[in-house]
């Protein structure tokens, strides 16, 4: 019988034992370290988000370029390979004599006329693809977006326009023509067929 009764007593006492040991460990923490300040972890959380969001609003008002882990890609999302084949970096000339109805460009602006190869290279079974300037747009290092179709922006009757359709294994060439300003450079091709938000393609210009 007095063999039970030290066992619980010893039972006993060490439980007691431990709680103190954590109780006091607890006071300690909250003496030396203070208690995690949630307020304090909240704001922060809160600020890196703003953070954020600034510079994806920056990008997007800017025009920012793509990045540079994307440019020069050849490839597209929809199993295309575009190949640029020729610059022709003050295309006037070229353009009035393929049209006399064509308008020169505006003043301090020359147009810039891309020459482009396409080939299916995806799935045999796919449907043809349609092809049209208006898929291309050009940005320079001002950030600025010129498409085929604009005011400002458009070249005219381009000749050998790009316009037609692409079927598995099979290539077609074309011409996308943009006004752009003069002492403007580093321009890149933007490949953008809008079929549901996919991505841009990003071809750098050969210098």
């Amino acid at each position: 019988m007095r063999k039970r009764k030290l066992v619980f007593f010893l039972i006993v006492g060490s439980a007691l034992l431990i709680v103190g040991v954590v109780l006091t460990s607890n006071e300690l923490r909250g003496t030396w370290f203070g208690p995690p300040d949630l307020d304090a972890t909240a704001t922060v959380v809160a600020f890196r988000r703003t953070e954020i969001a600034i510079a994806v609003t920056e990008a997007v008002l800017t025009s920012a370029p793509p990045s540079p882990a994307v440019l020069g890609s050849n490839y597209t999302w929809d199993d295309l390979l575009i190949e640029i084949v020729g610059v022709n970096e003050n295309a006037w000339p070229l353009v009035q004599a393929n049209n006399q109805f064509n308008d020169p460009p505006a003043a301090g602006r020359r147009m810039l006329l891309i020459t482009v190869k396409i080939t299916s290279v995806g799935d045999p079974e796919a449907e043809p693809i349609q092809i049209v300037q208006s898929n291309f747009k050009v940005v320079g290092d001002r950030h600025v977006v010129y498409n085929t179709y604009g005011e400002e922006t458009h070249c005219g009757v381009v000749p050998d326009a790009l316009n037609g359709v692409v079927a598995h294994d099979h290539s077609m060439t074309g011409a996308v023509c943009v006004q752009v300003p003069e002492d403007e450079g580093n321009f890149i091709l933007v490949y953008d067929r809008y079929t549901g938000g996919d991505p841009a393609i990003y071809i750098p210009l050969p210098e």
